[in-house]
């Protein structure tokens, strides 16, 4: 005890190390996420030459094996991409594999799946659908505090008329204990 009174940056080293542990407890298991950004979305010309900025969000359910890798299925909603009397709204159903670096309390990881994308193009007298199965992919950052977690990510998806669809967000997570 009285080395830590001598010393206090191994009091708090040890503080910090009691916290990591504390963390990546809570780190593994069932989970829901949901997350709240901004969506950028820019259509082909041949399609629909429409490009917006707008709020999106992410509603996702997951599992963390263990400290390394993750499962995640999640919901992502872009908005409404509008221009004039023309809209489009885009939303996609992704299944998700995340890695983390294996980095004390703070948790760095990249997210590599697939999206089930659904897109509906409105303008006066035309409207049509299109959906698809593509490629998604982004990188993150959070920390957790018990069974609650705080995220920032950016996942960018990639959709076979656009050529710019990504949401940059931040949001919350909570481990089922």
């Amino acid at each position: 005890m009285q080395a830590v009174r001598r010393c206090p940056r191994l009091a708090l080293v040890l503080l910090a190390l009691a916290a990591a542990a504390t963390a990546q407890a809570a780190d593994d298991g069932f989970y829901v996420a949901g997350s709240m950004g901004r969506s950028s979305e820019a259509y082909d010309p041949y399609t629909f030459n429409l490009h917006g900025a707008n709020v999106g969000y992410a509603l996702g359910v997951g599992y963390r094996a263990f400290g390394a890798l993750a499962g995640e299925l999640n919901y992502t909603n872009f908005g409404r991409a509008n221009g004039g009397a023309n809209y489009v709204d885009t939303s996609a159903l992704g299944l998700f594999a995340l890695g983390f670096l294996p980095i004390p309390v703070v948790d760095l990881y990249g997210r590599l799946g697939f999206a089930d994308w659904r897109t509906n193009a409105n303008s006066p007298g035309l409207s049509f659908s299109r959906t698809g199965a593509d490629l998604a992919y982004g990188v993150g950052g959070g920390m957790h505090f018990g069974s609650i977690g705080v995220r920032v990510e950016y996942t960018r998806f990639s959709v076979s008329h656009a050529s710019d669809i990504d949401l940059a967000s931040i949001g919350l997570t909570w481990t089922l204990l």
